[in-house]
């Protein structure tokens, strides 16, 4: 019987390194996909007008935005490998040297939110003020999942679901540009929405339930995610927002 219970044990922890991995490397690739044009293959590709064409400071602030958030998913993608080759101490060591990496994300995720309402977002179907809701309020999801997270390493199971979501809620600003989602789904549809599938459909296969964290961490990224610009249409946010950038919304798709 313990031999038997071994072998289902050893089976449910390589299928759940499995599971990771493949969650891991489905938001990479979705992420490089989104921004392969006005970032990672800009150089060989037809980019969109962006600010990374401005010749001024801009340029680089958004540059370093965009090798910030590099640096978050390549970090996501190392440790969720590390734990699947069972390199526990090499992935708790990198762990505990996460927090500058996080406290630069949030910290420098809210401003670039600010320059996009100030000055516009590009190739987004909303005004500026509107979408601004959608990177303010990820980046508060974000900073609240990992942070809990972090705090929640001696409990695997909410450690790594709540690592997974905070990276999902983030990853929106790649998953949203890809073009062929929105050929298909109305413009008030977020599509990172359905990477919360593969967890729900994988707890309830694994543990006959949804897990307490996938429930109120995913219900909070669905909730971001839908009821962002929502919230980012309604007046009291324009003013608000307005009064934060000191000027009007920039019409959608427009930069300055």
């Amino acid at each position: 019987m313990a031999t038997v219970a071994a072998r289902k044990t050893k089976t449910s922890l390589r299928s759940e390194r499995i599971f990771f991995l493949g969650m891991m490397a489905a938001l990479v690739a979705l992420d490089v996909w989104g921004f392969a044009y006005s970032f990672y293959f800009r150089t060989v590709l037809a980019p969109p007008v962006t600010y990374l064409d401005r010749p001024d400071w801009m340029r680089w602030a958004f540059m370093f935005h965009g090798i910030l958030f590099t640096s978050w998913i390549a970090l996501f993608a190392t440790q969720t490998v590390l734990i699947g080759s069972k390199r526990l101490p090499l992935h708790k060591q990198i762990g505990q040297a996460i927090y500058p990496l996080y406290a630069a994300m949030v910290a420098y995720g809210l401003f670039v939110g600010w320059l996009g309402a100030k000055h516009g977002f590009h190739d987004v179907p909303f005004d500026s003020v509107t979408f601004s809701a959608l990177p303010w309020l990820a980046i508060f999801a974000f900073a609240w999942m990992v942070w809990a997270g972090l705090n929640e390493r001696k409990d695997p199971q909410r450690h790594k679901r709540l690592m997974l979501l905070g990276t999902i809620v983030i990853s929106d600003a790649g998953i949203a540009r890809i073009g062929l989602f929105h050929a298909f789904l109305p413009d008030w549809l977020d599509p990172t929405v359905f990477m919360l599938i593969p967890l729900v459909l994988w707890d309830l296969a694994t543990l006959g339930r949804v897990h307490r964290t996938t429930i109120t961490g995913g219900l909070l990224v669905a909730a971001v995610l839908l009821l962002a610009v929502p919230l980012g249409m309604t007046k009291p946010w324009h003013a608000v927002v307005e009064t934060l950038i000191g000027g009007p919304t920039v019409p959608a798709g427009q930069i300055a």
